[in-house]
């Protein structure tokens, strides 16, 4: 084995065990090899497979992605040891796309798999499987079946944020002086007169400010690259900004009228 082919395999190994201890929906099964050039993975995400009865809902899923001999000259070859339905994962094989990049590491392949296992990423014009990719023409507002990011470095707290949430401002309190009024002096009795306190007006408070209504917008929209036609489900926020294909590296804007 060359230098450069185990320096590789070591360090996708070392930053795949963090991505996947770091992922929630990610679980890693076994490995075989010093370095490990194959790996078995349990995504816990929202998808469907195919049964005598129908589509059913599915939640548990296995893959299997091995490194071949002139990897990463060549791409990965991954498949999934559990039955899924999608547009492009056949039995015998996950379509990652033709233009497989050396420079890729294998825990963006991991998470691509997952994108597609949700139903994020899609491709439906060269399908490994037509009755998936009809089945995604016809049902894109119920995509994608599962929202996760695989993405592990996006915070918390940005994730938590329902679609649609309008940030109530924080109002600053309002100062109120109090303003003393000099009391009148009693008369003088003989005996030695007391001061009475002087009277303090009640404090004025302002009046209460009613927090913005939320706007409804949308919380996903279906776009298209426009070179390999991949479909993919992103926040209607990000209109107007560039991405980039996952399939076959294509900058392109998205647009609010893919």
């Amino acid at each position: 084995m060359s230098t450069v082919r185990l320096r590789r395999l070591h360090a996708d190994h070392q930053k795949l065990v963090e991505f996947v201890m770091r992922h929630p929906r990610l679980r890693l099964i076994q490995t075989q090899g010093d370095p490990p050039e194959l790996y078995q993975l349990e995504y816990c995400i929202n998808s469907l497979r195919q049964t005598d009865e129908g589509l059913v809902p599915s939640k548990s899923h296995i893959a299997e992605i091995a490194l071949p001999r002139d990897y990463p000259r060549t791409p990965p070859q991954c498949r999934m040891l559990t039955p899924i339905f999608h547009p492009n994962i056949a039995p015998h094989a996950i379509c990652i796309g033709d233009h497989w990049a050396a420079g890729e590491p294998l825990w963006s392949m991991v998470a691509r798999i997952g994108e597609m296992i949700a139903y994020q990423s899609y491709n439906t014009k060269s399908p490994l499987n037509g009755e998936a990719a009809r089945w995604v023409e016809k049902n894109l507002e119920r995509l994608p079946l599962d929202p996760v990011s695989m993405m592990v470095d996006e915070p918390a707290a940005a994730a938590a944020l329902s679609p649609g949430a309008v940030a109530i401002p924080v109002v600053a309190p309002v100062l109120v002086s109090r303003t003393t009024v000099p009391a009148t002096p009693a008369p003088a009795s003989p005996a030695s007169a007391v001061a009475r306190p002087a009277a303090v007006p009640p404090a004025v408070v302002p009046p209460a400010v009613a927090p913005p209504a939320a706007v409804a917008t949308p919380a996903a929209i279906t776009v298209a690259c426009p070179q390999c036609h991949a479909r993919y489900r992103v926040p209607a926020a990000n209109v107007g900004k560039r991405a980039c294909c996952k399939q076959c590296q294509t900058v392109f804007q998205i647009s609010a009228t893919e």
